[in-house]
């Protein structure tokens, strides 16, 4: 019986992946709103990044060019589940990255 609803629980998750792959005007592919990422470091709280926000739509190759420090790797590293965002939401395809990630890591591709 656990191994037949484990099925049938990835048979609708396999088709709700399907569904938001057609559905490419409801959301942005991925979308990050309002993502920061603070750390503390010797006792004091350093702002790694402040309040990014972008959308990208299916098919878009993406970078971020900075000085050394601005936050790219740490912005990148949130789309992959590596760093969890202090504050900020973050998307893959409607799946967030912080509880959805198998589903949201099943539709992207990284190259760091």
């Amino acid at each position: 019986m656990v191994k037949s609803s484990k099925i049938e629980a990835q048979d609708v998750e396999n088709q709700q992946l399907a569904e938001s792959a057609e559905d490419d005007n409801k959301y942005d592919v991925i979308r990050v709103n309002n993502f920061s990422k603070t750390y503390n470091r010797n006792c004091q709280t350093v702002r790694a990044v402040q309040g990014v926000s972008f959308g990208l739509d299916y098919g878009e190759c993406f970078a971020l060019l900075g000085v050394n420090g601005a936050g790219k790797s740490t912005t990148f590293k949130s789309l992959t589940r590596d760093i969890v965002p202090t504050t900020g939401e973050i998307t893959i395809q409607g799946f967030d990255v912080q509880k959805k990630f198998t589903s949201a890591r099943k539709l992207i591709g990284y190259c760091p």
